[in-house]
């Protein structure tokens, strides 16, 4: 017992002496990274990840720590800083300027990574969970190799880089969760039996295979807890994922809500076409999102005599995507309502905005959404939003009756949908100006004023 002692004691030393001298000799002084290998993508999370830096170059007295470089991790890409904010300008119309000749300039840096291949869920088709924890290990060796920061925040949902960065990097380490990698619901569907796009459906039908998945959600979920204990500062996208994170790690998240750009649109009476009625989602083509819904509603509208269309806007990054999209394209000919249905995919802002500004209906269906960017615009653009009843749209977004309408199967979707269309315009145009009053809330300024507030919290 006394020589394992001597052990323990000695190993305790060594990880003391080799984090001290990583930590004095490598770390470079008044340098901030965010952890966000695919950066160049034109998601939310890129969104909160530029706004963030913006926030940074703007700061000034308003933050306790001053930064003269910021630093991306990325993966390995043939463009430049550079093109990367180019493309951010034109996309979120954020401009970041990039002036090194200034001497109070914040620089903006890449640092590519070569292991972030390994991040990709499809390495894994098994275990996906543990393995994909460990290669976020992998990759965050790689990154505190190549440059060791005072401040490290993961902004893209790699919980199992925070204990690398605080633990043997020494920085300190923030972070912000877009929702967490393990809830109570998987737990839950996955004990009951349901099969969805996580729960394979031969483990669902199988007890054993069921009681297996379920130890391993509780081994993942407490090596997922010990992540939490890495964090200073957690900061949260809305109140869904806030009261997960209460639950799964120590410590009080911090609620930042995204930004959206609410003010993009113009205030004051919108009157909209109601025959026929344009219903708009909003969305990436992948399963979560659940468009055989939204095509089940539209069917059901139809049967019903309601004169109405639906118009997809959405985004396929790859062949899997593109094949899914044909997928639906041949359900909705199942159910005959194909002509009815008008598909926007990869198109531009600008196109976007035009669906917006013209839609009387937004419809959004994925279950326990985390938060909503896209409902959020909608209703800034004035569309009447039916939304899932679960996730951040109930819990943050849409107020039942009095700001837009939540509903749960495809009959709820097609009440609220015959509830609106019958509306007056009157009635309508009250709904709209209590929605765009409330969606205030996740404007830039505040998402600017809440993410430094919440930095500063760092020792």
């Amino acid at each position: 017992m006394f020589f394992f002692i001597i052990i323990l004691v000695s190993i305790g030393g060594l990880f003391r002496y080799l984090r001290k001298i990583i930590f004095h000799r490598y770390r470079h002084p008044h340098t901030l990274a965010f952890f966000h290998p695919f950066c160049e993508g034109g998601g939310g999370g890129e969104r909160v990840l530029f706004q963030a830096i913006d926030t940074l170059l703007n700061a000034g007295k308003r933050s306790r720590r001053r930064f003269n470089r910021i630093i991306i991790y990325s993966k390995t890409t043939d463009s430049t800083i550079e093109d990367i904010l180019n493309n951010v300008r034109k996309r979120f119309q954020i401009k970041l300027v990039q002036n090194v000749d200034t001497v109070d300039q914040i620089r903006i840096e890449l640092v590519q990574l070569r292991t972030v291949w390994l991040l990709n869920p499809k390495n894994f088709p098994r275990f996906t969970l543990i393995l994909q924890s460990m290669a976020e290990i992998v990759v965050a060796f790689e990154a505190m190799y190549k440059f060791l920061p005072e401040v490290f925040i993961d902004t893209t949902g790699c919980p199992f880089t925070l204990p690398v960065f605080a633990c043997l990097g020494g920085c300190n380490v923030a972070c912000y969760v877009h929702y967490p990698t393990i809830t109570a619901q998987m737990f839950g569907r996955v004990s009951e039996g349901k099969a969805m796009y996580n729960n394979a459906d031969f483990i669902a039908k199988n007890k054993y295979l069921t009681a297996a998945k379920l130890g391993y959600y509780r081994i993942f979920g407490l090596l997922y807890r010990g992540c939490g204990y890495a964090a200073e500062v957690i900061m949260t996208n809305g109140s869904w994922t806030t009261e997960h994170i209460k639950q799964l790690w120590p410590g009080k998240p911090i609620m930042v809500y995204p930004p959206v750009d609410v003010h993009l649109y113009e205030k004051g009476t919108k009157i909209r076409n109601k025959s026929p009625a344009t219903i708009l989602s909003v969305g990436q083509i992948r399963p979560e999102k659940n468009h055989k819904l939204q095509i089940e509603v539209l069917q059901l509208l139809k049967q019903s005599n309601v004169n109405v269309t639906l118009t997809i806007a959405g985004g396929c990054r790859n062949e899997e995507d593109n094949q899914r999209l044909e997928n639906l394209k041949n359900y909705a000919a199942e159910l005959g309502v194909e002509k009815y249905i008008y598909w926007k995919i990869n198109i531009t802002n600008e196109e976007l905005r035009e669906l917006n500004n013209t839609a009387l209906i937004g419809i959004h269906t994925m279950i326990e959404e985390h938060f909503g960017i896209a409902i959020v615009e909608s209703i800034a653009a004035g569309c009447i939003m039916v939304a899932h009843n679960s996730g951040g749209p109930k819990c943050d977004i849409v107020k039942e009756g009095i700001t837009g309408y939540l509903a749960d199967t495809a009959e709820e979707y097609a009440e609220c949908i015959k509830k609106i269309i019958d509306s007056s315009d009157d009635e309508l145009q009250e709904m709209r100006d209590k929605a765009i009053e409330d969606v205030e809330i996740f404007s830039v300024k505040n998402f600017s004023d809440n993410f430094l507030k919440a930095l500063n919290e760092l020792k």
